[in-house]
């Protein structure tokens, strides 16, 4: 039997705790770790922005602000990054991907355009593979 290699895992957060200007800043329960989520725009269609690693929701602002008067435009962080929760473990492609999903049902988002940059990408990848029912496309990036 070969060896079994264990990469520890590093969990960094580099963006600030959003807590000014009185806003509440939403988070979903999801697989047993809290997310931070933005939900913004309107429209029947949503956009799901999914960020790189070692980034947050505030990569996108610039998109959203373009997309939000037509479509309805939800950007998360990821477990372990930005605002959401760091819990021990849960940081591999699978676990990221149900968490985008479990995420985009308790919306109750109904087919949705997933954009995802770098890691992100990865994740929009296995979103078309494993959830096909939960996105209308993809865009990956830098990926």
């Amino acid at each position: 039997m070969g060896h079994r290699w264990k990469t520890p895992c590093v969990v960094i957060r580099l963006s600030k705790h959003c807590k000014s200007e009185g806003k509440v800043m939403p988070y979903a329960e999801v697989n047993g770790t809290r997310l931070h989520y933005t939900d913004t725009g309107s429209g029947d269609v949503a956009i799901v922005f999914s960020h790189g690693l070692l980034f947050s929701t505030e990569m996108f602002e610039d998109q959203i602000a373009h997309f939000k008067d037509k479509y309805r435009c939800i950007a998360y962080d990821h477990r372990g990054q930005g605002q959401s929760d760091c819990p021990p473990d849960g940081y591999d492609m699978d676990t990221l991907t149900d968490d985008a999903a479990a995420l985009i049902k308790s919306l109750g988002v109904e087919g949705c355009h997933f954009v995802g940059l770098s890691m992100g990408g990865f994740v929009a990848l296995r979103m078309a593979l494993n959830y096909p029912d939960l996105v209308r496309s993809i865009s990956v990036l830098d990926s």
